[in-house]
Formats: C-alpha cells, sequence, structure tokens
C-alpha cells in the first residue's frame, strides 16, 4: 500500500520514573494524573485510549494494562468511547480531545475511512496518533499496533474447525459490519488459507452481529435454520463469539456444531464448560494496552526531538537512561524493547508493507496468538 503521508518524526526517548494518582469515576472515562514532572525530568503527557465502544471485555483489559503503566511513563490517561459501536461517536470524541489538547491519541477505528479528516486535524496540530487492534488509513495515524498476524490467527482457526469438522465441511463465520477493518482482514486471510489448504471447506456464509450479543444470537441462530449442514461458526468479534455460544447451546447443538473463534476466554467460560464452544484465539490483552502506552510515550518523545538509538536493537536489560527509540524513515525495519513495561522480547516497526502477515508501514505486530480450549481455559483472567 502506498504510504501517502511522509513520516519525518524521530521515534526516541529516555524513561523516566513518575508518580500516579488515578481517580476512578462513574462515567465512561477514567483518568490517571501522574504528578507534573518525574526525577528525570519527563514531562507528563495527556494520552486518551479510545476504542470502538464501552463494555466489551477485550477494551476493558486493554485498559487495564494501560492503568498498570501510566505511573512509570508520565502519563495521563484517560479511557473513553461511544457506547455502542459508532465511527460518528468516536468522531466526536477525537474533536473534544483535539480541543483538550492531548498529545497522544490511541484508537481502535470503528471504520478504517470515517474518522480519517479529524484524525489527519490531530495530527496537524501536532497530536500523535496510534491505532490498535483495527487500523485506520495510513494518512490518518503514526503508528498502528496489529494484534498479530493476520496469516497465524487465521490459520489456527481454521486448522481447529477443520480438526473438528473435517476438510470438507460446510461453515460459517460471524462477524460484526462489512466494513470492520481488522475482520476483513482476517476473513480474507482465512479464505486465503483455505484455498491453499482445505480447498474442499465451504464458507457458506458470513453473519454480522454488529458487535451486539442480541443481535449476534439471532443472526448465528439465523445460520443455524438456513444452513442445517453447517459443522462449525467462526465468531471474529467479541459479541459474535458469545451470541454465536448461545444460539448453539439454545438450539441443543452443542458439541453437534463446532464453535471456534476469535475473542477472551473470562466471558466465555460458561460456554467451554458447557462444551457449547471448543475453542478460541486471541492475544494478551492486557499487554496489548501496555504496549499501546509504550508506542504512545516513544511516538510523542520521537515527535519531539529525543535521541534515537545508536545500536541496531536495544540491550536486553536496559537500565532508563538506555531506553530509546529509532528513527522509521529510512526505508528499514526498526526495534525497540518492552521490558520497560513488562513485556517480553524486541518489537519490530515494519518499513513496508507485508501482505501475508497484514503489517503496513510503522506497523508493529504485537504478539503471536494463543489458543484457548476446554482444557486451558481458566487460566486467563481477560
Amino acid at each position: 500500500m502506498k504510504q501517502t503521508r511522509t513520516f519525518q518524526r524521530r521515534l526516541g526517548w529516555r524513561v523516566g520514573a513518575a508518580a500516579a494518582c488515578v481517580a476512578m469515576g462513574a462515567t465512561s472515562a477514567v483518568t490517571a494524573t501522574p504528578s507534573p514532572a518525574s526525577a528525570a525530568g519527563l514531562a507528563t503527557i495527556k494520552v486518551a485510549m479510545v476504542p470502538k465502544l464501552l463494555g466489551l471485555p477485550v477494551f476493558e483489559a486493554n485498559q487495564k494494562g494501560a492503568l498498570s503503566v501510566v505511573h512509570e511513563l508520565g502519563i495521563s490517561f484517560k479511557f473513553t468511547a461511544p457506547a455502542t459501536a459508532s465511527a460518528e461517536g468516536q468522531v466526536s470524541i477525537f474533536n473534544s480531545l483535539i480541543a483538550q489538547h492531548y498529545n497522544v491519541i490511541t484508537l481502535s477505528a470503528d471504520d478504517p475511512t470515517v474518522p480519517v479528516p479529524v484524525l489527519q486535524k490531530a495530527m496537524k496540530a501536532g497530536i500523535q496518533v496510534i491505532s490498535y487492534d483495527s487500523d485506520v488509513a495510513q494518512s490518518a495515524r503514526d503508528f498502528f499496533i496489529q494484534d498479530t498476524a493476520y496469516n497465524t490467527i487465521a490459520q489456527g482457526v481454521i486448522d481447529a474447525a477443520v480438526k473438528f469438522a473435517g476438510p470438507n465441511a460446510d461453515v460459517a463465520i460471524m462477524s460484526s459490519t462489512p466494513d470492520a477493518t481488522i475482520q476483513l482482514a482476517w476473513i480474507g486471510a482465512m479464505k486465503s488459507y483455505i484455498a491453499a489448504r482445505y480447498p474442499h471447506l465451504k464458507i457458506v456464509t458470513i453473519g454480522y452481529g454488529q458487535s451486539n450479543q442480541a443481535t449476534s444470537l439471532s443472526q448465528a441462530e439465523g445460520i443455524i435454520h438456513s444452513y442445517p449442514n453447517v459443522k462449525a461458526i467462526l465468531p471474529i468479534d467479541g459479541a459474535a463469539v458469545v451470541g454465536t455460544a448461545q444460539a448453539v447451546a439454545a438450539l441443543h447443538e452443542s458439541g453437534k456444531i463446532g464453535v471456534f473463534g476469535i475473542g477472551d476466554p473470562l466471558p466465555n467460560q460458561k460456554y467451554f464448560a458447557d462444551g457449547s464452544m471448543q475453542g478460541l484465539f486471541l492475544w494478551n490483552e492486557v499487554g496489548q494496552g501496555k504496549l499501546t502506552m509504550l508506542m504512545a510515550r516513544l511516538a510523542y518523545e520521537g515527535a519531539h526531538g529525543a535521541p534515537e538509538c545508536t545500536a541496531k536493537t536495544p540491550p536486553a536489560h536496559p537500565s532508563p537512561s538506555q531506553w530509546c527509540g529509532i528513527r522509521t524513515n529510512y526505508g528499514r525495519a526498526q526495534y525497540f524493547n518492552g521490558a520497560a513495561v513488562g513485556l517480553p522480547g524486541t518489537y519490530s516497526i515494519a518499513a513496508k508493507a507485508n501482505k501475508v502477515s497484514g503489517a503496513t508501514r510503522n506497523t508493529v505486530i504485537f504478539s503471536k496468538p494463543l489458543e484457548f480450549t476446554r482444557s486451558n481455559y481458566k487460566k486467563y483472567d481477560f
């Protein structure tokens, strides 16, 4: 994909300690306010996290991870989102954050194009924009934190479904909306993998639950009634996962129709236990929230003249003074270490698009997918 905006900002920083106090309110936003300056002179910055909507466990886990590290990163944090999935609702929030002079906006985009003008407005105002989970057009953000490679999570879901239903089965997909960026990417990766590996596996239909459990339940029941030969349903949206499992249980199809999807295990423990769900794939949502805040600090410091790294990769166990980022406008991959917020390993920043993984320029792939099954789902609390 052609880069529509040249990124001339440097990505680099030095970490200092900061004190924080967290104010928890009954509103749709949670704010953490560190002290004005840290012992190392690191300025407090205002960072907002704007998921698609309130109430989804995956986004609440992102929030949990973010709140666990804003203290040490010197971040005054706000979590806010529309009550229901709405690109227009997100646009209204972005306009408000611009007016409040936030330093960094992080978002999971409900639509890839609708928020582009307002996010470009934010960038022109000097606000760093980082998408995570669901991307926007590259011209409207500085970096994208991709959950996992599209091909690996697609392969995991399809392989699990084939193991249950066989390579010649009819399967269906349950998504949120027809234009959901990340879900479209997963569906495309699934279709490519099926064509290459299981040419006789048939996707008979795709249902859309609008990120609503009741709508997802109705859609999944409709699929079961309309396609009596379907042997597995693959929900790839948090609400669709629950709604699909509920539909399978309500129609007494538990164990007969396999449910293999993309979602978090905690709200689905009941369905693992009663056999209406067989497998889920995801990533560590708490860790992703941590990484999003780390990238927010990196992006801000890089845009405000912090020094770049001189080494090709950061030290394995860096001291605060050794933490830095690397400029990303030289057409080559760059790296940073996640240890500052308790994440393992070194993360690469893609220099160009990769059709297999789904990475675009200035993309960070968070992790390999985790698989949750009936034998291990109780180990995870998100």
